[in-house]
């Protein structure tokens, strides 16, 4: 009996010692933010993010504006951005595989640009957008307000999708492994094609298979919504 307790006790602390230990290489002991702007007249923003949130807004500027906040444990994220042509590419890059590290993107795009984001995880945020959107998320909400891009291609993998929009769009295809998707368009007139492995599907916008704007959304797991509004 005295064995058996001893061993436990050690095993304890074992535990509370390893937790402690990987708690704290999980936490990020370092981070930095800077801000800068591409002059050059782009007509496309993709931008790959490992880990960390990201807000891209549309206004009235002539230039793109980022603002990155580095995070890390271990070893410094190499955040990059390059232009292509009409294509800014924003980027980083982690060394190590162990330890925290990620960047958080808020990104102000001027009015019509193309837009293709690709997310590990994080949660998305899209303002007032008009360009296409492509977009690919493993895990993390996605949010937009005041939408108003014609095209609209989302790929996630867990987290909920949570889309306005201003203006009728002429096509939106989404699908999620698993996760609630909300969608409301203006009053109009759709073609809608909502799919649910797991949950109810609730469509009350005004139906018309013969309508140029469609709507096709599919999750594995959760309710769809699709209103006006």
């Amino acid at each position: 009996m005295k064995i058996t307790a001893i061993a436990g006790g050690l095993l304890a602390s074992a535990v509370l010692l390893t937790g402690c230990g990987l708690d704290a290489i999980g936490k990020p002991k370092n981070e930095e933010t800077s801000t800068y702007q591409v002059k050059e007249k782009v007509q496309q923003l993709h931008l790959r993010s490992g880990s960390g949130d990201v807000t891209v807004t549309e206004s009235d500027v002539t230039y793109v504006s980022v603002t990155e906040r580095l995070y890390w444990s271990n070893e410094k994220p190499q955040a990059e951005h390059k232009v292509e042509g009409d294509k800014l590419s924003v980027y980083y890059d982690c060394q190590k595989s162990w330890g925290t590290c990620g960047v958080e993107y808020k990104v102000e795009i001027p009015k019509g640009l193309q837009v293709n984001v690709d997310t590990g995880s994080g949660d998305l945020t899209l303002r007032s957008l008009t360009g296409p959107l492509d977009l690919k998320a493993g895990s993390g909400d996605i949010k937009g307000d005041g939408l108003g891009g014609k095209k609209l291609l989302v790929e996630g993998g867990s987290g909920p999708v949570t889309l306005k929009y201003a203006v009728a769009p002429e096509g939106v295809k989404l699908s999620v492994g698993s996760g609630d998707v909300a969608l409301t368009v203006p009053d109009e007139t759709y073609d809608v094609n909502a799919r649910t492995t797991s949950g109810d599907a609730n469509v009350s916008v005004k139906k018309d298979g013969s309508s140029p704007r469609k709507l096709s959304l599919t999750t594995g797991s959760g309710n769809i919504t699709v209103s006006a509004g």
